[in-house]
Formats: C-alpha cells, sequence, structure tokens
C-alpha cells in the first residue's frame, strides 16, 4: 500500500505538477478534438511517452518552472549527487540531485547511493534548483 504524504514539500511539488500538466493536456486535446470520455490524461502525459516536461504553475502568486525528465541512468556522480540521464530522444541530460530530495526505488524510499547506472529514472526540479524527487526502476 502507499501512503503519500502532503505534509512533504517534495509531495506537494508532484501534485501541483501533475494538475498543472493534466489541465494543460486537457486543454490542448479539447482543443484539438482529441479527448475522448475514456482518456486517462495523467497517462497520455505522464505514461511510458514522457521523455521530458515543463510545466509553468503560479501557487499563490509564486511562479514555479518545473522540469521533469525520465530517463536511463548513464552516469552518477556520488561526490556532487548528480545523475546523468540518456532520455528516449537521445539527449543526454545532467541532473543535480539535493540531498533532502525525495528518492524512490521501485516505490519504495531509498538513499542516493542505491541508484545504478541502467536504472530507469524521473526527475523533477524547480527552475535551476537541484531535482527534489528521483523516482527509480530497475
Amino acid at each position: 500500500m502507499l501512503i503519500f504524504r502532503l505534509d512533504n514539500p517534495g509531495m506537494r511539488r508532484l501534485i501541483a505538477l501533475a494538475t498543472a500538466a493534466t489541465t494543460i493536456v486537457a486543454l490542448a486535446l479539447v482543443q484539438g478534438g482529441a479527448a475522448g470520455p475514456g482518456a486517462s490524461l495523467g497517462n497520455f502525459f505522464f505514461g511510458p511517452k514522457l521523455v521530458r516536461a515543463e510545466v509553468v504553475t503560479n501557487e499563490a502568486g509564486t511562479i514555479h518552472d518545473y522540469r521533469v525528465d525520465r530517463g536511463r541512468i548513464r552516469g552518477i556522480a556520488r561526490a556532487t549527487m548528480s545523475l546523468t540521464l540518456l532520455e528516449r530522444d537521445g539527449t543526454l541530460v545532467t541532473v543535480q540531485v539535493s540531498p533532502s530530495a525525495n528518492i524512490t526505488l521501485g516505490g519504495g524510499s531509498v538513499p542516493f547511493t542505491r541508484l545504478r547506472r541502467g536504472f530507469t529514472a524521473t526527475t523533477v526540479r524547480d527552475g535551476a534548483a537541484a531535482a527534489s524527487i528521483v523516482q527509480a526502476t530497475r
């Protein structure tokens, strides 16, 4: 059973990001006439086809520019806490990871040191800040 803690700033950011992304996609699909009654917008946007996304939100007057990157881990710099991801379109991106980041592997919380080359990872960061969320799978 998964338990989501809304008092966790990373989880609040992820929920805000998902809500904003779903709204953007819904509006785009409705304008294009592609939204059907059974369409799952969350899967459409954050599903297996996601390469990367940028979503700008306004939370109580504060603008957040969230960047989501997904790819296979090609490199790990433990000293600087950064990941190099190879995204599905061939782009290599290096993402700093915050020491306080919410890092999960297969749904369970893990330290940064458990991440390995070859794992798939999705990172979420706000602007130029280090990633506050890393979700990895083997």
